[in-house]
């Protein structure tokens, strides 16, 4: 059973959300409920991963190696 709910979205994300359900075809409340699924289901990180990325990045900010940045820059958020 669905529930409907109210919250507060910032303008421009509504906007991209807005775009790309339109892009896919379907609902916003299909891609906002499917988002939300997948946010819930992923593990966080472990914490040695999480001290290595803050170390790296206060080691050398801007310093990240180029296949790294182009895996990150690829990485698509939205999937497992």
């Amino acid at each position: 059973m669905k529930q409907k709910i109210g919250t507060l979205i910032d303008e421009e994300v509504m906007r991209l959300a807005r775009r790309k359900a339109a892009e896919e075809g379907r609902s916003l409340s299909d891609l906002i409920q499917d988002a939300l699924v997948h946010y819930l289901r992923k593990e966080p990180a472990a914490p040695k991963e999480r001290r290595q990325a803050y170390q790296l990045f206060c080691e050398r900010p801007m310093k990240i190696p180029a296949d790294e940045l182009r895996h990150l820059l690829a990485e698509d958020m939205w999937e497992l």
